[in-house]
């Protein structure tokens, strides 16, 4: 079946490895064949491409419209396998990803993709909402993170001074509550617009991979130790925001 598309003045779409552009009033295409074709909305740059899960859709996007090349794929694969080691949670969305790749439906892996677009940006969202909600109560951006750090640490060393009574629920929720934590911490640091000098923005950013894999770690096979690793460092990371702030 012929594919019909409407494009507004100005809009683009692409229809195999090229880019067509309206360049006059509204128009309506009819398109014939078995080739790539994006509108518009669907398009990904590499300027928006700015977060873990728009840089998986563009790879699987230059698979769709240029061929599935070994460097595109070996490149999704990378993002991919990253992505799900800093969010545990993200997994699902990436499996149904990678089936969708592996049957060679790309554009339905794309789609798949946008859905996890959209669980990173609630992701983002409930954790601005976390950071937001306590802003209100301190004084500085300092002792606004130090408090938040301290809160997820009390949430997970009551987990941890209960562990052989653990409920996995109450795990889960305070794992998440500092997941949500370190996301944004590791996404403002990535900021262009972040003052902090580029050695202390690299070393919070390595933190904050190392707090997700061991959150990850915990949420695969549970150890106390992992918990205890995490507790030390959001504490020894508070102490130093609070005595910056004093």
């Amino acid at each position: 079946m012929p594919l019909k598309i409407e494009l507004k003045s100005g809009e683009r779409v692409i229809v195999g490895d090229c880019i067509v552009t309206n360049a006059g009033q509204r128009a309506r295409l009819m398109i014939e064949g078995r080739v790539p074709i994006l509108r518009q909305k669907e398009i990904m740059t590499p300027r928006r491409a700015n977060s873990p899960a728009k840089r998986i859709y563009l790879a699987v996007q230059l698979m769709y419209t240029s061929g599935e090349r070994p460097d595109h794929y070996a490149s999704y694969l990378r993002l991919a396998r990253d992505m799900a080691h800093v969010t545990p949670a993200a997994q699902p969305y990436i499996a149904r990803i990678n089936n969708r790749i592996l049957t060679g439906e790309l554009y339905k892996a794309l789609k798949e993709t946008r859905k996890l677009i959209a669980y990173e940006e609630e992701e983002m969202n409930q954790a601005s909402k976390v950071y937001g909600k306590t802003a209100k109560e301190t004084a500085s951006p300092r002792e606004l993170e130090a408090s938040l750090l301290l809160k997820a640490a009390a949430k997970l060393q009551a987990v941890r001074d209960s562990w052989k009574d653990k409920k996995q629920k109450d795990l889960n929720d305070a794992l998440l509550y500092n997941r949500r934590l370190w996301t944004v911490f590791i996404d403002s640091v990535a900021q262009d617009d972040n003052q902090l000098p580029h050695a202390v923005r690299s070393n919070i950013a390595n933190l904050g991979i190392y707090v997700l894999g061991e959150t990850f770690s915990l949420m695969t096979n549970p150890k106390p130790a992992h918990l205890e690793s995490i507790i030390k460092i959001n504490r020894s990371i508070a102490a130093g925001l609070s005595s910056t702030a004093a």
